[in-house]
């Protein structure tokens, strides 16, 4: 049985080992499919604006709707834009409807790239 352990186990150790998620190649595929056409110039809904430059939109900025930042680099639970991925924002003092409203809700891979991303210090790369 030990003889198989390590092929069993490769499986999870991969998975749980995740790769660098960038900004640029990663999230903002998913922010310009799900996101940017309600948050454009004009119609910010929320008061989040996605454009022209995303990153220095979300990193480190309060949120006008929670006490939350929107993106607190490492801590995706304290970060009200993640938390309108899975929640309505209501439990951290927000408001509104899981995000994206015009939209399909975003599947579990894309929400944990934006976990990971967050995690990994929601750099601008």
């Amino acid at each position: 049985m030990m003889r198989w352990l390590p092929f069993m186990l490769a499986p999870l150790i991969g998975t749980a080992q995740a790769e660098n998620i960038g900004f640029q190649d990663d999230v903002m595929p998913i922010l310009n499919s799900y996101c940017v056409m309600c948050h454009l110039p004009g119609s910010e809904q929320g008061g989040l604006g996605l454009y022209p430059d995303a990153w220095a939109r979300v990193v480190g900025i309060p949120s006008d709707q929670s006490p939350l930042p929107l993106v607190d680099p490492g801590a995706p639970d304290n970060s009200y834009l993640y938390i309108k991925l899975i929640d309505s924002g209501e439990s951290v003092g927000g408001s509104g409807r899981l995000m994206p409203i015009q939209q399909p809700p975003l599947d579990p891979g894309q929400i944990e790239t934006i976990r990971l991303w967050i995690e990994q210090g929601a750099l601008q790369n």
